[in-house]
């Protein structure tokens, strides 16, 4: 079965109708523009209008002109609406980004890197830090410095939190020693 081509380019959609979000949210698989008809130009209503897919408005004031200009624009991917709705677009595009796991800049931490900072979320000293991995006082002190660094933060007790924040770490336990080597029994662990 062949598809039909579609004469039109743009779908004008009244908003005063019920479920008119819905209508326009049901568009998003047909390859046309969603305008917005009679839209009332506040925050909450325009930013619900975009959530559900619409590609531009006409206000509740419009005329003709305005139809056909913000359609005309909306189909050649533009949008024209009063500075204040595009600060409230711009402020909830950030808080959406914010929240999205996928829009956290990514931290890359080396294995080693990983397990001091494990260490450091458990509270221990760099000194203990070195006696639990086996390594140099120096050495635990140029990678706490290299961690502090790759997560942007000036204190040890915000490591942890930001790696939590950016990449989803957790820190091992206190048994947990996979990826260090065996402990000593000579010499007290953290």
């Amino acid at each position: 079965m062949s598809r039909v081509p579609l004469l039109y380019d743009a779908a004008l959609v009244n908003v005063s109708i019920p479920n008119a979000a819905e209508l326009i949210r049901s568009l998003e698989n047909v390859p046309l523009t969603a305008i917005a008809l009679g839209v009332e130009e506040t925050d909450q209503h325009l930013l619900r209008l975009a959530e559900s897919g619409a590609s531009g408005y006409v206000p509740l004031q419009g005329d003709v002109d305005d139809v056909i200009g913000n359609t005309e624009a909306a189909i050649r991917g533009e949008l024209s609406c009063p500075p204040q709705i595009t600060f409230s677009l711009w402020r909830r595009i950030g808080s959406i980004a914010a929240d999205d796991p996928r829009e956290r800049p990514t931290v890359h931490l080396t294995r080693r890197e990983q397990e001091v900072l494990s260490l450091i979320a458990l509270g221990a000293s760099n000194q203990q830090i070195a006696r639990e991995l086996f390594i140099e006082l120096r050495t635990v002190k140029n990678h706490v410095h290299n961690i502090l660094r790759k997560l942007g933060v000036k204190r040890r007790g915000e490591a942890a939190s930001r790696a939590r924040e950016l990449i989803g770490w957790s820190s091992v336990t206190p048994g947990d020693t996979r990826g260090r080597r065996a402990r000593n029994p000579d010499r007290p662990g953290v």
